[in-house]
């Protein structure tokens, strides 16, 4: 059996192509199979193993067009096969690799040859990591599939069952917003270990990053531009999700007006500036122990 996978160009020559292992899947994160699912419902695990194949396979190939688009030896085909991959990355969930790839393109149009090289380097290390975890993730023996072929089930059946219990093993998520770099760059230092840390110094883009992820815990700095720490919190609940999620401020002004304003409006803590790192680690673990607790109670 032949399939091609419309405006992508995947081809997979039969039904024993290659399979791969669930729990290796979801144990990367990088490949986010729970994105995929849920923006694609009816994509059958086969077709998600064609993607993984065609991009696992092709990574060597785009590297050398890549390199060939910094020499300016590449041709109408080089071009168009980038273009391609854009679109295989983007179906895939990888925002981030097909806004590389736009961002090269973009400036291979516009003449611009070390922004070019410099987007190039950046996607080859980027398709380097993505491959390596596919083939991780790739089934090496007849005896490592499970008795019903995932082939034809939709993928977002096929990792119903063990989503719960992957969750509880992933790193909690941390969305740190403040203006200061330094800050930022200190709190990712000291979490980054225990805690997927994100960072986002403008305030005024925490709706749209709560589109794109789902924190476990925000740390907010209460003394910014344009939208300050107490005008986020009603913005951030007013995503169902984040009813209760914890809000712990960052702050040096830690007067008792700003300390029960901020717990009026539904922060759980209040944590002065210089963060004292022992202080830090040990409110966000309570805070985060007890939103587990309450949701393993439900």
């Amino acid at each position: 059996m032949i399939t091609e996978m419309k405006g992508i160009g995947i081809i997979m020559e039969n039904r024993t192509a290659e399979r791969y292992d669930l729990a290796s899947l979801i144990k990367q994160n990088d490949l986010n199979i729970h994105s995929v699912a849920s923006a694609s419902p009816y994509l059958t695990a086969g077709e998600y193993f064609g993607m993984l194949s065609e991009l696992a396979g092709s990574a060597s190939k785009f590297s050398d067009d890549l390199l060939k688009l910094i020499s300016r030896d590449g041709d109408r085909n080089t071009y168009k096969d980038l273009t391609g991959m854009v679109a295989l990355l983007k179906r895939m969930g990888y925002e981030k690799h097909a806004s590389n790839f736009e961002g090269l393109l973009d400036a291979y149009d516009r003449g611009h040859s070390r922004l070019t090289s410099s987007y190039a380097r950046r996607i080859i290390d980027d398709l380097d990591v993505l491959s390596t975890r596919i083939t991780a993730a790739r089934m090496t023996r007849a005896s490592d599939m499970a008795d019903a072929d995932p082939y034809e089930i939709p993928l977002s059946e096929w990792i119903a069952p063990q989503s719960k219990k992957v969750d509880v093993n992933q790193k909690p998520v941390i969305l740190a917003v403040d203006d200061s770099p330094v800050i930022l760059k200190s709190v990712s230092s000291l979490l980054s270990d225990d805690y997927k840390v994100y960072l986002l110094a403008k305030s005024v883009m925490l709706e749209k990053t709560l589109s794109q992820i789902t924190p476990d815990l925000f740390l907010l700095d209460y003394n910014m531009p344009i939208i300050n720490g107490f005008e986020l919190i009603p913005i951030i609940r007013k995503f169902s999700e984040h009813k209760d999620t914890p809000i712990i401020f960052l702050t040096s002004e830690g007067t008792i007006d700003n300390i029960s304003g901020a717990v009026m409006l539904g922060a759980c803590d209040f944590i002065v500036k210089p963060v004292q790192p022992k202080i830090l680690r040990e409110r966000i673990a309570r805070h985060i122990a007890k939103e587990t607790a309450i949701l393993n109670a439900s």
